[in-house]
């Protein structure tokens, strides 16, 4: 999404539409830029911000069939003539899709209450292609693929919920999303009916749990075992129980994984051996202290937030398990990108209470205050 060398935190807005519109010139189509801007960036006060789906897409892989269902979404939502055209056209009454809706020329015609006949014939055909391109629509089979079994959906809504300026619409997006669909009667854009949404109300989990208290785990020492968890998978079933363990849903995230497999070969690289338990992401012996890690995902509009939580976790942690881990902790608290100027008083104020704050640029760990010894080769100096 972004080109080799543009900053994934905020450039100005002048500059990376330059570089965008070079870069498509080049290779594809010099309406690229435009087409970037209006359908997926998130753009504030001239910056292009790295957001959630930014870093959806950056930890995924922006070819993840989940990641093209999200895009999908987000085109819809900022797209009202889209999102129109999906529900009332292409959308039969009880949400599921019609093919020959999909596929019908004539249907060009809702579009010219927007625009004249040729760029209404032109906006019918140019999603048909797009969804048939991000393999939405398999034209040879017949079939669309909007399957919600892998979690898509409540990504989707918290994407899109950044993009909304409206405090309240935002809050009910995220809060409960499958709601907010039916309510919307937008439950078309999801080829589903509203049965079928309300089938997965168990399986959403939000980011502002109503009872969030009740879903931390009991603060209770555990055992510890040396690292080597498989990369999360994507539940395979369209309805399942809430999950209540927060640390246990944080790390179903594959963001976060990637920062723990990071963390894991950079400390190997030095001889340790990494372990985890159900509290802890990670820790392991080194002759000059015991580390203790916190993995954070993160994006932008996220930054404080996750910052503030992993420290408030490592604290905790080191006094749970403070006869385990001995005297001589040394806490480190790894997010995904690094902060931005307005964030980066955290590196600072992390640091003034004994923390390290350090984070992922490209395959190695990197901080730009002094480095503990017992982290000397694992995290590297920026």
């Amino acid at each position: 999404m972004l080109l080799p060398g543009t900053s994934s935190a905020g450039v100005a807005d002048a500059v990376i539409k330059a570089e965008l519109r070079d870069y498509a010139q080049r290779e594809t189509n010099i309406n690229i830029a435009a087409i970037l801007g209006q359908r997926f960036l998130l753009i504030k006060n001239k910056l292009v911000t790295y957001d959630l789906f930014l870093s959806l897409a950056h930890s995924e892989g922006i070819n993840r069939p989940r990641i093209r269902k999200i895009m999908y979404f987000l085109w819809c939502f900022r797209d009202p003539r889209v999102r129109r055209f999906i529900c009332e056209r292409i959308a039969s009454s009880d949400g599921h899709w019609d093919i020959n809706q999909l596929v019908n020329r004539a249907n060009y015609d809702f579009f010219m209450q927007f625009c004249a006949k040729r760029t209404a014939i032109k906006s019918r055909s140019n999603i048909e292609n797009f969804l048939f391109e991000i393999g939405i629509f398999d034209r040879r089979n017949q079939q669309i693929h909007l399957e919600l079994d892998d979690g898509w959906l409540s990504d989707a809504m918290r994407v899109v919920a950044q993009h909304e300026r409206a405090a309240a619409q935002r809050r009910a997006m995220v809060n409960d999303p499958i709601d907010f669909l039916i309510v919307s009667g937008w439950h078309g854009l999801a080829n589903a009916t509203k049965e079928e949404l309300l089938d997965l109300t168990g399986s959403i989990i939000t980011d502002t749990e109503p009872l969030e208290d009740e879903a931390i785990a009991r603060p209770s020492a555990s055992e510890s075992r040396t690292w080597n968890r498989p990369a999360p998978q994507h539940s395979s079933r369209l309805s399942t129980s809430t999950i209540i363990n927060l640390v246990a849903h944080e790390r179903a995230s594959s963001a976060h994984h990637q920062l723990e497999q990071l963390t894991d070969a950079a400390a190997r690289s030095q001889g340790y051996t990494p372990l985890y338990n159900d509290q802890i992401d990670m820790h392991f012996s080194t002759p000059y202290g015991h580390v203790l890690a916190e993995m954070k995902s993160c994006h932008r509009g996220n930054l404080h937030s996750q910052v503030r939580r992993g420290v408030s976790q490592l604290l905790e942690y080191q006094f749970i398990y403070r006869e385990r881990l001995g005297k001589d902790v040394v806490p480190i608290l790894i997010i995904e990108t690094q902060p931005t100027r307005e964030h980066r008083w955290l590196i600072e104020y992390t640091e003034s209470i004994g923390i390290l704050l350090a984070w992922k640029d490209e395959n190695r760990l990197v901080t730009t205050v002094n480095i503990p010894t017992a982290l000397s080769g694992v995290v590297l100096p920026q």
